[in-house]
């Protein structure tokens, strides 16, 4: 691929916003194109290593181990520093990577999709290109949105999509005008990766540095949102946003002045919120509700046998599958829904995390008392043994056996 198809335009001045709803429902508008912004062949932008000193380097990974913490990534040590002007013209997203991610691409695609596709190597679904830069804003400075540097293999391996949908979806997210790409990946040189080596980063390249940014087209058409989401121009315009609220007219609800019913608490996930939250291997965030909000959640676990120990190994697994889960999540509830999906995508509720490792512990247990068992039987049949040894010490046969050698003796004695 070509430099030239690299980077991004740069958001300036669009149409009015009668020409925004116009590009929402006409196809064939003309775009203007817009000045580039991004690495190219006249703006070549390489970038400086910078590496940590290594006695701050060594002083770091002392306090780890005498805090009996996990050492540091070597790859936290190692940087390459953006020129000065690497982002100007750029502009920043405005409401964090959510608001990006869930609004101003999905509303840019449904915008802008038509015209673009004609420059794209080859199709992309919505769901992927929303999916991917959801993911690529995790990334991003939460602020501004800038120094975005995942690479392809890793947004593939958190995504579940492949390296090829991750490329098409980052060049539509170029084309839409919502990403730049200020840097472009390359190779390592030479004395880049004797400093990465001496810092124990064995990474032979960079990957690509993007500015997530909102739209000035799709940021006028969002702006002009009432209060009242269900009154906005936008209702007929953008289908994604056409019922975030239900305070319409003739909404469904309770009727004025009539109390509405509560549901009756799942006593079976009550009983297993309860014992998970008393457990004292459970997250600290498990208490942070009563057992009535988790009973909900926790019914379909409860009615097909699961403990405390099998919500702990869910969590587990999730953590092992490369998810991340802070100390104080801003949903726990919804996190442990998205946990047991995770987990029913592969397995049934009825195959419980520890079941596997219940039966290896209840077998083993068997083991240790069939020899226990087996041992007592020895010991009783080496009892039986030295007490029938005794008895023959003083038995008739001892008896004659001493009175012959007595006579013996007598007969030397003559």
């Amino acid at each position: 691929m070509e430099d030239r198809s690299h980077g991004s335009a740069c958001v300036g001045t669009g149409p009015d916003l009668r020409t925004a709803f116009l590009h929402m429902s006409t196809p064939n508008v003309d775009n203007s194109p817009r000045a580039y912004r991004g690495c190219s062949t006249a703006v070549r932008r390489r970038g400086t290593i910078r590496t940590t000193p290594v006695a701050d380097v060594l002083a770091i990974r002392r306090g780890r181990r005498m805090a009996g913490r996990d050492l540091p990534s070597p790859a936290q040590f190692v940087n390459l520093e953006l020129g000065s002007d690497a982002h100007a013209g750029v502009a920043c997203w405005s409401g964090g990577p959510t608001r990006w991610a869930q609004v101003t691409v999905a509303c840019a695609y449904d915008q802008r999709y038509p015209q673009i596709r004609e420059q794209m190597t080859a199709p992309v679904s919505k769901r992927a290109v929303v999916t991917i830069a959801a993911e690529m804003a995790r990334f991003a400075d939460r602020s501004t949105g800038r120094n975005c540097r995942p690479s392809v293999a890793t947004l593939a391996t958190r995504t579940g999509f492949s390296e090829r949908t991750v490329q098409r979806a980052r060049e539509c997210l170029r084309l839409l005008g919502v990403a730049t790409e200020v840097v472009r990946g390359r190779q390592r040189t030479f004395v880049e990766r004797m400093a990465s080596w001496r810092m124990g980063d064995r990474s032979r390249g960079w990957a690509s540095v993007w500015a997530l940014h909102d739209n000035q087209q799709v940021t006028r058409v969002i702006h002009i949102l009432t209060p009242h989401l269900e009154r906005s121009p936008l209702k007929t315009a953008i289908s994604p946003l056409r019922r975030l609220v239900t305070t319409h007219a003739g909404a469904r609800g309770a009727r004025q002045g009539v109390a509405t019913r509560r549901r009756n608490i799942d006593r079976n996930g009550q009983r297993l919120a309860r014992t998970w939250r008393e457990h004292p291997k459970a997250p600290p965030w498990s208490r942070k509700y009563g057992t009535g909000a988790w009973a909900a959640v926790l019914a379909a676990p409860a009615r097909a046998g699961w403990t405390a120990e099998d919500l702990n190994a869910a969590v587990s697994e999730w953590l092992i599958g490369g998810h991340r889960i802070s100390d104080a999540p801003p949903r726990p509830i919804g996190l442990i829904g998205a946990i047991l999906a995770a987990y029913t995508a592969h397995n049934e509720l009825s195959v419980r995390p520890m079941a596997y490792a219940e039966a290896a512990a209840a077998a083993e247990a068997a083991q240790r008392a069939e020899r226990a068992i087996q041992r007592e039987a020895e010991r009783q049949e080496h009892a039986r043994g030295r007490e029938v040894g005794r008895e023959a010490l003083h038995g008739p046969g001892r008896a004659e056996v001493a009175a012959v050698l007595a006579a013996i003796t007598r007969r030397r004695g003559r």
